[in-house]
């Protein structure tokens, strides 16, 4: 066979393009350089830009499928012709043509010499206007054949083909708006072509609710064709492209199939008649749809049908695949079911009388997402287990957890009848972010160990290297693009199986991996946790509350390999949580922490490392302030003499320390062994920092209880007075510290008959104030009720006195702090003296005034 006929048409055509493309400009080049061209190279000059423009039409008519075999058969000769023509033209004008650098004498000559070719040239000329003839008859003829199809009415309209590879899912509930969502988005302007994306967590029902509509739109009679392709990866959307092909008719179940995806395409466009719909299902690896290669070279993306009688609904993870495809579309982003739908999921797939309320119960540990509700009613009705059974087996651990979602079972419309598994489903989305951007694994690593919501942007940030804040936002974009987070003014959130199952992807890839990352999560905790403080700004409250969920759960975390840095991390934390929790009211559970802290320091800093001294003073000062325990006094007489040795004499630490041994040392009633170390204390604090600054304040405030309790009742008044007065300033009037004190002046004040009317002054606006700033349900509001409940029964005001017990405990029913152990404690008093007031009239004394205990009042 002649080479050049075994490259078929096409490859004829190609060669003759580009030759013919550098003739014509070679006869160009000779016509404006030489006066007088021969006749023949005019004529080559018009005819061959027509050749070379009618081969190209035939060769775009052959990419779309429009010239069948046998005409491109007898087509073949006649392009093999001009091709072979237009070689021997280019060999002449080779010997013709003059150069770019020869003389005009040079010039004159070739040009004569050309004259010697015009014979040949002119039979050249003769043959391609021969083939150029006959490629304008074709043209024509094929022209004519359009023309008249178009012009003929369309043949009669068979039935709507329907590709969908799976049947109607029984158990599909709700997803009305989603529906509705779908149909505005397929409501476009004439000549634009509807798309709709769905986008959503893994296992959220993307496919589910693109087949419910399949089957919907199928019922409204209106002739839809429906198509179904698998886009999960380039073999299986040619594959899928491939089916519909040969379904359609438009290839032969024998025929190569390397262009099927764009006669499918080509076929769609221009000839089905009719609406059609194409469900481009599992679009999650954006390589493979718009980069990876089919047989044709195409990417899956190229073979994707454009006109406005074809509709696109795509299905990816990713929102941001989701805006690609879709555009200029929003994507619709698929939510967990509702309470309702997922009830009514349970009720379709479940069969026993449950209660809602367990229903719900097992809803809410499986947060309303369809595929995990799915994969736990497959494990039960397997299991022959009834809910009941399934959570308790469920919450033993987060173990235990982990392995429910790695139950594989087979799910309705799964590819294949493969089996699936929640933890798997959701792996493919993490190798795909790992691969894509490892700052984003990362991330989704660390925020596994932090609770699943409120987790503010300063944990997720790494100050050590001073991320680039870009990259910290491309990284958190991309698990927002994949729904494994969300974000709300820089507080972001996830769900719990999605922690669980990255927990058990992490120990599936790098074991060594967890600790690693829980470390840095305390780190992070740690170092943006607000540090002790005796006089707490409103920011303080503000970044505790946000961050105390996540130290709580951190610190619960057990290291698998334990080491120095661990702990020492984690008893940094203790002492400053320890201290946040003693300012919401929680005591008892603050004096833990600082135990903690103070053993861990204690074990590998030793006794005299100052980090060991604030967990000690700390543990000391909770000791003696609020458990009244002797136990206080030797951890605190040892804190002084290493403060003494270590920071010196005059260290505001040390001075500090002094002050709480003084007031440990009136535990043991030994009041003036402790006057005289609170005014030793309080004259080196006013000599080192000053009359106004708070440790000093807090010195002469130590200093008037220990006066109050020698009965120098006026003293002490006048000193608690200065302090009140001088913080109120310094700190404004509603300020914790203030309260603390405010309180303490107005007890003090209320034991003096003569000033009776400040002291309930005081008492009100204190009570006011601690309800504003700390809450009506704080222990320390509690303890100035409570207070202020007893003065009001001693001065024959026992309504009002009652009253006040009954919008106590009122307030307390539902408040934040309600089961927190002190404030229960002082519920319980603030009770007892309501039931004592019930059956005692205003007129008379009321009977307790000696339910009053001074020393649980002191703050």
């Amino acid at each position: 066979m002649d080479p050049v006929t075994a490259v078929g048409l096409a490859g004829v055509i190609l060669q003759f393009v580009e030759l013919g493309a550098k003739v014509t400009k070679r006869v160009k080049d000779f016509s404006s350089a030489v006066d007088g061209t021969p006749k023949a190279f005019k004529q080559i000059r018009t005819e061959l830009p027509l050749i070379v423009d009618g081969l190209r039409r035939i060769q775009r008519n052959i990419d779309t499928g429009s010239i069948d075999k046998e005409t491109q058969e007898v087509l073949l000769p006649v392009v093999i012709g001009c091709l072979s023509e237009t070689e021997h033209l280019d060999t002449l004008l080779e010997k013709a043509l003059p150069l770019g650098g020869d003389s005009s004498w040079d010039r004159r000559i070739k040009a004569l010499r050309s004259l010697a070719y015009d014979k040949k040239i002119e039979e050249i000329a003769e043959s391609l206007d021969r083939y150029t003839k006959s490629l304008v008859f074709h043209q024509v003829i094929d022209n004519f054949n359009s023309t008249r199809l178009e012009q003929q009415p369309p043949p009669p309209y068979t039935d709507p083909f329907w590709l969908v590879p799976f049947d109607r899912n029984s158990s599909f509930v709700g997803r009305d708006d989603i529906f509705a969502d779908i149909d505005r988005a397929f409501t476009v302007q004439e000549g634009s072509q509807p798309k709709a994306a769905l986008c959503g967590l893994g296992g959220i029902g993307k496919s589910q609710v693109a087949l419910e509509y399949c089957y919907r739109r199928r019922n409204k009679g209106d002739r839809c064709s429906i198509f179904w392709v698998n886009a999960a990866t380039v073999a299986r959307f040619e594959e899928s492209f491939n089916r519909i092909a040969s379904e359609c008719g438009i290839t032969s179940p024998d025929s190569a199939k390397s262009d099927a995806a764009l006669l499918l395409k080509n076929w769609l466009e221009t000839q089905h008649v009719g609406p059609w719909i194409i469900v481009v299902d599992n679009v999650d690896d954006k390589d493979a749809f718009f980069r990876g290669k089919m047989a044709t070279g195409k990417a899956p993306s190229e073979c994707i049908p454009h006109c406005q009688n074809g509709s696109l609904l795509f299905t990816t993870r990713s929102r941001d695949i989701a805006v690609d495809v879709a555009n200029p579309e929003i994507p619709i982003t698929i939510h967990e079911l509702g309470k309702a739908e997922g009830l009514n999921l349970i009720r379709k797939r479940l069969r026993g009388d449950y209660s809602e309320d367990l229903v719900f119960a097992l809803l809410q540990e499986l947060e309303y997402i369809p595929l995990a509700i799915t994969q736990a009613v497959a494990f039960m009705v397997k299991r022959q287990r009834t809910i009941q059974q399934y959570l308790q087996q469920y919450r033993k651990s987060d173990a235990t957890k982990a392995k429910f979602l790695n139950y594989e079972f087979s799910d309705h419309a799964r590819p294949e009848n493969t089996l699936e598994s929640v933890a798997k489903t959701w792996k493919l989305s993490f190798e795909s972010i790992r691969n894509s951007n490892r700052r984003a694994a990362d991330l989704l690593c660390l925020i596994n160990f932090f609770q699943h919501q409120g987790i503010p942007a300063i944990l997720l940030q790494d100050e050590d290297e001073a991320e680039d804040d870009f990259d910290f936002q491309e990284a958190a974009a991309l698990l927002k693009a994949f729904s494994f987070i969300d974000e709300n003014d820089s507080v972001f959130s996830t769900h719990r199986l999605v922690q669980l199952a990255t927990r058990w992807w992490l120990e599936e890839e790098v074991p060594e991996d967890v600790d690693r990352w829980a470390f840095e999560a305390l780190k992070s905790i740690a170092s943006q946790f607000p540090e002790p403080s005796s006089r707490p700004e409103p920011e303080y409250f503000k970044l505790g509350e946000i961050l105390l969920p996540h130290a709580e759960l951190i610190l619960q975390y057990q290291f698998k390999a334990t080491n120095e840095n661990s702990e020492l991390m984690k008893a940094k934390l203790l002492a400053s949580s320890g201290r946040y929790i003693h300012w919401s009211g929680n005591y008892d559970e603050a004096r833990i922490r600082f135990e903690r802290s103070f053993e861990i320091r204690y074990k590998h800093l030793g006794e005299k490392h100052v980090d060991t001294m604030t967990s000690m003073g700390l543990l000391g000062w909770t000791l003696s302030i609020f458990d009244k325990d002797l136990l206080a006094l030797p951890i605190l007489k040892r804190l002084v003499e290493n403060r003494r040795e270590v920071l010196g004499e005059d260290d505001p630490r040390t001075i500090d320390s002094l002050s709480d041994l003084a007031t440990a040392i009136a535990l043991t009633e030994d009041y003036a062994e402790s006057e005289t170390m609170q005014r030793e204390a309080l004259a080196r604090s006013e000599r080192i920092l000053g009359l106004r600054n708070n440790d000093t304040l807090n010195c002469m405030a130590h200093l008037a209880e220990v006066l109050d309790e020698q009965g120098k009742a006026q003293e002490a008044a006048k000193l608690l007075r200065e302090v009140y007065e001088i913080k109120k300033d310094l700190l404004g009037h509603l300020h914790p510290d203030v309260l603390v004190v405010e309180h303490n002046l107005a007890f003090m004040l209320s034991e003096d008959n003569e000033k009776t009317e400040e002291a309930f002054s005081l008492y009100e606006s204190n009570l006011r104030n601690k309800r504003e700033v700390l809450g009506p349900d704080h222990s320390e509001t509690f303890v100035t009720a409570y207070n202020l409940i007893i003065k009001l029964a001693m001065s024959d005001r026992v309504i009002e006195a009652r009253e006040l017990c009954e919008q106590c405990l009122a307030e307390a029913s539902d408040g934040p702090h309600k089961s927190n152990p002190r404030s229960q404690e002082w519920l319980t008093k603030i009770d007892g003296i309501r039931q004592r007031l019930m059956d005692v009239d205003n007129d008379e004394q009321a009977p307790v005034a000696g339910h009053q205990d001074s020393d649980m009042l002191r703050n």
